[in-house]
């Protein structure tokens, strides 16, 4: 593959697996507020759009270069067909989930897609960079990113659980005018969510164009270009008004929900996702808000928890890291024989 044809495939498939990103996650952030009324959907979309755009400018690259860290490929051209093979992946696997309906991680897509080309082009696992597992303040390497995974969920419940009991105590006097005002600050959740998932998740494309730079020796310093980042953010923009009813639906479904549910779920998913971007940890949105709002339910009431859909999206969840590995292994084995 020529070395500028290659790279130029690489930033077409970061846009639009951000893109794919952008309809997958997007979907989840907005789902809580429109579930509860706080926002109508068209509301929605142009303010989750907006904040999404500008975490992608002003998120820093933490995230960047966590993603970037996972393989030790050589900084060659050979790269590139290896990171286009993973994106490729990655991007059936969103459109596949998105015909099914069900909220599964593009963060675990994209991780899977990356490890499956790297092992199949490489015939072994020498140039994946497992990290240190025996670290948990300073992870690194494809330890970092699955430890962010996984444990964010379980963060994500557990404080959607706690702040609600907390809530409840607060307000346990307040009268139904309360509503008015969770319904407002919802606003300013949604804005602070949105701006989370999209300084965290826009980020994860950015590495891997970070990586293509490289590997075909273009001139920079090793930071995200600000070109980079502008169309990365409108891609993600661009995802997000192809907004899936589908999808918002079903997380919005797990529990019935009022405006405290909306506002506590919001607080406590945009604490966790903001929190990762700082800290470079690449967490999924839909993951966290998800179990966010299994948390709220479970607070009230369990028995109000639609479990059958939690399970639906847990077992997504799992599987989406082997699928896509093993979908990019496919698609590699194919083009190894063209």
């Amino acid at each position: 593959m020529h070395t500028d044809l290659g790279l130029a495939l690489v930033i077409i498939l970061s846009l639009v697996y951000t893109y794919t990103n952008g309809f997958q996650d997007g979907s989840s952030v907005a789902a809580s507020a429109i579930a509860c009324r706080a926002l109508t959907k068209f509301q929605a979309i142009a303010l989750v759009t907006l904040f999404e755009i500008l975490g992608a400018l002003f998120g820093g690259s933490a995230v960047a270069n966590t993603i970037g860290a996972i393989t030790s490929w050589p900084a060659k051209p050979s790269l590139l067909p290896v990171l286009a093979t993973g994106l490729f992946a990655a991007i059936s696997w969103n459109y596949i989930t998105r015909l099914l309906k069900v909220p599964s991680s593009s963060t675990h897509a994209l991780v899977g897609g990356i490890i499956g080309a790297v092992v199949a082009s490489s015939g072994s696992w020498k140039y994946i960079v497992w990290g240190t597992p025996d670290h948990l303040i300073h992870p690194t390497g494809v330890w970092k990113v699955v430890l962010s995974l996984f444990l964010s969920p379980l963060i994500g419940f557990t404080a959607g659980y706690c702040l609600f009991l907390l809530s409840v105590m607060v307000l346990l006097k307040a009268s139904t005018r309360v509503n008015v005002v969770l319904k407002k600050a919802q606003w300013m959740l949604v804005a602070a969510l949105a701006f989370g998932h999209g300084a965290n998740d826009t980020q994860k494309a950015m590495g891997v164009v970070v990586l293509a730079l490289n590997a075909s020796s273009v001139s920079h310093d090793g930071s995200v270009p600000i070109w980079v980042r502008i169309i990365i953010g409108i891609a993600m923009g661009c995802g997000i008004v192809s907004l899936v009813p589908g999808i918002v639906r079903r997380v919005g479904n797990i529990y019935r929900m009022r405006p405290i549910h909306g506002f506590v779920t919001e607080l406590a998913s945009a604490a966790v996702v903001v929190t990762g971007s700082a800290v470079g940890g690449p967490v999924s949105a839909s993951q966290v808000i998800a179990s966010t709002v299994m948390g709220v339910g479970t607070a009230q009431r369990r028995k109000g928890v639609h479990w059958l859909i939690a399970r639906d999206m847990v077992m997504a969840w799992f599987l989406t890291i082997p699928c896509s590995g093993l979908l990019a292994g496919a698609i590699s084995l194919i083009l190894s024989h063209l």
